[in-house]
């Protein structure tokens, strides 16, 4: 699924979502695990796509995400988080907007990879998911993950079996998705 971020917007009005995502419950970081890096900071360019976003900083060591993609655009919050030698933006709608008692805050988790100007977002594999979800076979590791109403890949596992789940997983595992590269913009 090439056009993750996009996806990433779904989370802002799950109730829309045409399925493909694969998201989270629970996050994948608890306060004591937010981590920060300012060099995530600034304007990046996706050309492929021709999408862009602003990352700034925002409230409790977390970033305002504002994406811009062709067909849509919004705000998300993003959390860094370390799981062993890997870095993951756990992106959820935006913080501070009471969204009523029905909805509940979704998680998308990439795994950031931060290269001077390039930064390379990696997405968990919605076919690799669906594929085990539709064939009754269990995700290495016994991650709990369920199909939602509209046919997103909904992990259902607490905070530390995700941790432990994504520790567990190596970096060519057919659970990541294409990575997406933003450069920095100037």
């Amino acid at each position: 699924m090439r056009r993750v971020l996009t996806a990433l917007l779904a989370t802002l009005a799950l109730a829309t979502s045409s399925g493909c995502l694969v998201i989270s419950l629970q996050p994948a970081y608890e306060d004591d695990w937010l981590a920060w890096d300012p060099d995530l900071l600034g304007a990046w360019r996706d050309a492929d796509d021709n999408a862009s976003m602003r990352i700034d900083a925002a409230e409790w060591r977390s970033y305002r995400v504002h994406y811009e993609h062709p067909s849509e655009k919004g705000d998300v919050s993003g959390f860094l988080t370390i799981v062993g030698d890997e870095h993951y933006l756990d992106l959820m709608p935006a913080r501070g907007a009471d969204r009523g008692s029905f909805l509940l805050p979704a998680h998308v988790i990439l795994r950031v990879g931060l290269n001077g100007d390039q930064l390379a977002l990696t997405p968990l594999s919605y076919d690799s998911f669906a594929d085990r979800l539709r064939a009754r076979r269990a995700l290495p590791g016994a991650l709990s993950t369920v199909f939602d109403q509209k046919q997103n890949a909904l992990i259902v596992a607490p905070t530390a079996r995700l941790r432990a789940w994504l520790r567990a997983q190596p970096r060519d595992a057919a659970v990541w998705g294409a990575p997406v590269t933003f450069t920095r913009m100037k």
